[in-house]
């Protein structure tokens, strides 16, 4: 008797269809052990039921698995689409692992932004790659594995309507969870319980890397600037009343009135603050300033890193806290107009530059700084590619340029600087001078190892100062009256060096001020000031006699109030609502509804 073709097909097809369904199951077994290992919040050894351990364990595989299958219905080959999911899950959870360690915040949704436009982040951050020998041949290893894996044979029981259902479901399952659909939203509930964006760090270590990516995505990215808690602002307005009536009745001065340079430090702190560290050595151009400038600490909203986020603060006048979690402000809230300390100068007169040596495109500041109300941004084309101190550009050539923007006539300047000569990474630093770097004094309790990270930072410091007294000499002679502003953005990260030293204050190094001052070539003057950097716009402001801006004239009578206390629970919630109204162009009716009198913002 004859046997159909049709069976002895299929008699033939079934095994290697099985033998592909269990290479399949192999490498979703390899992924999920792959995942269970390297995620901090998949923690066998915590004190958790076993079942939840698994939930979170599959809730962080689940978007690896809808990644895994589109590539798996791109290219038929099995091996080669885990490999690559391995690769890219091997990424992400080194660049977390780092990022963490450096800055103590874990990987979100606005880094992988950088993708987009990778030039500029790859210059950046390529600084912090150490490639030898080793790591080179690692490389030259994974991509000779992923060339050879091109030639593997395409998975046979693939066929094109597979791949179409394949593909068409990891697109379903990645889209919906990237747009967050309530069937989601409740799957992952049991690590959205543990999702904290106040405290990013320990919401990974519980939730997972990609649980976490997802939920900041859900929860935060994309939503705009918060809606404000208007009985909060009205609470804080209420309780300072009489003197929020006096500072908005304030007149804006009749007088010309001054150039302003603000100049964010890079890096900048006081090293004075650690144990066995010279008290009377490091910033003598700034304590010198100081004595005719007012100045103290000031309380940053980031540390080790994220510039833009203090300078998110110094540009609009709102706290970081206000946003709910955003991080990356310029990257995050997209936004086509923000009010802030450009807009205000720009409104009396002021031509307004922005000055960085870096890739304009870093941080989104090529969209973000014009709809911060700034003419003109210089960015690292306008700056010699020899001037360079270590890795980056000198600040001796950023005050050589903030100085050439100030005319002695035509309309008044606000230069905005941010230097970057001080910028990580502080373990390696090229072409320095040595004997100068050798002669630094150094605490005898560090390790050899903690010394190079701390000598190139100081040697760096010792710049940054210089060209502070440098700049401020050159005001001084000015004939047109001058404000200067400056502040760090934040701590370094000097991870070794305050392991092994310890501050004199015993709090850790989150918790660290920075040093400001501001300083009138026509006024100066002596006073100790500790403040916060949302607050400085306001002061500057204040002492350039421009008090027709609501909410700057807010912030400057509530600074000067000794009721105002910042700690209190209240305080911050009637801040952050202020905040709010004034980012969502909302403030001046709930004044006009509160005090009854027109004020513009």
């Amino acid at each position: 008797m004859n046997t159909p073709i049709s069976f002895l097909r299929g008699d033939r097809w079934r095994p290697r269809v099985e033998r592909e369904g269990a290479a399949v199951s192999a490498c979703v077994l390899l992924l999920l052990l792959f995942v269970a290992h390297l995620d901090p919040g998949i923690d066998f050894s915590r004190d958790l039921a076993p079942l939840t351990v698994l939930h979170l364990l599959a809730l962080n595989l689940l978007p690896a698995l809808a990644a895994f299958a589109l590539l798996l219905a791109a290219t038929r080959r099995l091996l080669l689409s885990a490999w690559l999911m391995l690769l890219v899950l091997g990424g992400l959870y080194a660049a977390n692992a780092a990022k963490l360690g450096a800055l103590q915040m874990p990987l979100l949704p606005a880094d992988l932004r950088f993708l987009a436009n990778p030039g500029p982040a790859l210059h950046l951050f390529g600084e912090y790659l150490r490639v030898d020998l080793a790591h080179a041949l690692l490389v030259a290893c994974g991509a000779g594995a992923t060339v050879a894996l091109l030639r593997e044979r395409p998975l046979h029981a693939l066929t094109t309507r597979r791949r179409l259902a394949l593909g068409f479901g990891a697109l379903l399952v990645g889209g919906s969870l990237f747009a967050g659909v309530k069937p989601w939203r409740h799957v992952y509930h049991i690590a959205e319980r543990d999702f904290q964006p106040w405290a990013l760090d320990q919401s990974a270590s519980r939730t997972g890397l990609l649980g976490s990516l997802l939920l900041y995505h859900w929860e935060i990215g994309g939503n705009g600037v918060p809606s404000a808690d208007r009985d909060a602002a009205i609470a804080l307005l209420e309780a300072h009343a009489p003197e929020l009536r006096e500072g908005l009745a304030l007149p804006t001065t009749h007088e010309a009135l001054p150039d302003i340079v603000v100049v964010q430090s890079e890096s900048l702190f006081d090293p004075a603050r650690l144990h066995d560290v010279l008290s009377d050595r490091w910033l003598p151009q700034y304590h010198q300033l100081a004595h005719r400038s007012r100045g103290g600490d000031l309380v940053v909203p980031t540390f080790a890193g994220g510039t833009i986020r203090t300078e998110f603060e110094v540009l609009t006048g709102a706290p970081l806290a206000s946003l709910d979690g955003i991080q990356y402000p310029w990257l995050e809230l997209d936004e086509t107009r923000y009010p802030g300390l450009a807009r205000v100068l720009d409104e009396h007169g002021y031509f307004t530059t922005a000055v960085h040596p870096n890739a304009i495109a870093f941080w989104n500041r090529a969209r973000a700084y014009p709809a911060l109300g700034f003419d003109r941004f210089i960015d690292e084309t306008g700056f010699p590619k020899d001037r360079i101190v270590g890795l980056f550009t000198a600040d001796a050539a950023l005050t050589d340029r903030v100085l050439g923007e100030l005319a002695d006539d035509g309309p008044p300047q606000f230069v905005f600087a941010i230097s970057m000569e001080n910028h990580g990474p502080f373990d390696w630093r090229p072409n320095l001078d040595a004997a100068r770097k050798a002669a630094l004094p150094m605490p005898e309790r560090l390790d050899a190892g903690a010394r190079a990270w701390f000598g190139n930072y100081l040697y760096l410091l010792d710049d940054a100062d210089h060209e502070l007294g440098r700049l401020a000499d050159a005001l001084a002679h000015r004939k047109r009256r001058t404000l200067l502003l400056f502040y760090g953005d934040h701590l370094p990260d000097l991870g070794p060096v305050y392991q092994q030293l310890g501050f004199d204050d015993g709090r850790e190094a989150k918790t660290q001020p920075v040093p400001w001052l501001l300083f009138d070539n026509r006024n100066p003057r002596q006073q100790h000031v500790d403040t916060r950097a949302w607050m400085l716009p306001a002061r500057l402001l204040d002492a350039a006699g421009i008090h027709d801006d609501a909410y700057f004239n807010l912030v400057a009578t509530l600074a000067q109030s000794p009721d105002f206390n910042t700690d209190d629970p209240a305080t911050r919630a009637g801040v952050n609502a202020l905040a709010q109204l004034h980012l969502r162009g909302e403030l001046v009716s709930l004044i006009d509804d509160t005090f009854g009198s027109p004020h513009s913002d």
